[in-house]
């Protein structure tokens, strides 16, 4: 079974709350989410957060909230994230793909679907997203239940997603351009 996970930690260290706020008049954490549940390929979608705040907002959305302790809500490795909400979910344990979808790249312009598929092609235990000059935006993860257990990658998949890593307040300009400039308005 294929999970798509939203890893959405409440701080970050340059932007407060950053995974709230408004891109063109809408949380941050939306895009990601409108992104996950349009996916026909993943069977379910998770927020794993620390937040009261987000947490409140994706249950809104109707997304089933796991809560992660404060230790797994600082500057720790994803992968940790991803095995806590293994762990945490109803039938975590027949998990075979967890795809990490990063709230704050609410311009990608790959879809999860197409990432999953490029995964598959590739027969890999990891699919990681660059920008176009080939820098890690980890738009997109999508990792095998080997890889997640075990840490273990035995092939990764690397695709460019050249969309908007948000760290500071002009990223949030850049990105809400870009969304408006493709709604066409």
């Amino acid at each position: 079974m294929i999970v798509i996970v939203i890893p959405a930690k409440g701080h970050s260290t340059r932007l407060h709350n950053k995974n709230m706020l408004p891109v063109n008049d809408r949380p941050m954490i939306d895009y990601a989410i409108d992104q996950a549940l349009a996916s026909r390929k993943a069977k379910a979608v998770h927020v794993s957060t620390d937040s009261d705040l987000i947490a409140a907002h994706a249950e809104r959305r109707g997304v089933p909230v796991i809560r992660r302790p404060e230790s797994l809500g600082g500057e720790v490795p994803i992968i940790e994230v991803y095995r806590h909400a293994l762990a945490n979910m109803p039938g975590g344990d027949t998990v075979s793909v967890v795809v990490g979808l990063q709230p704050d790249h609410p311009d990608r312009d790959v879809t999860v679907d197409e990432s999953i598929s490029r995964f598959e092609d590739g027969d890999a235990d990891v699919l990681n997203s660059t920008e176009a000059d080939g820098t890690k935006n980890g738009a997109h993860y999508v990792l095998s239940r080997h890889f997640v257990d075990t840490g273990e990658a035995r092939r990764t998949v690397t695709i460019t997603d050249d969309c908007t890593n948000i760290h500071f307040k002009d990223d949030l300009t850049r990105a809400s351009a870009r969304l408006k400039e493709r709604e066409g308005q």
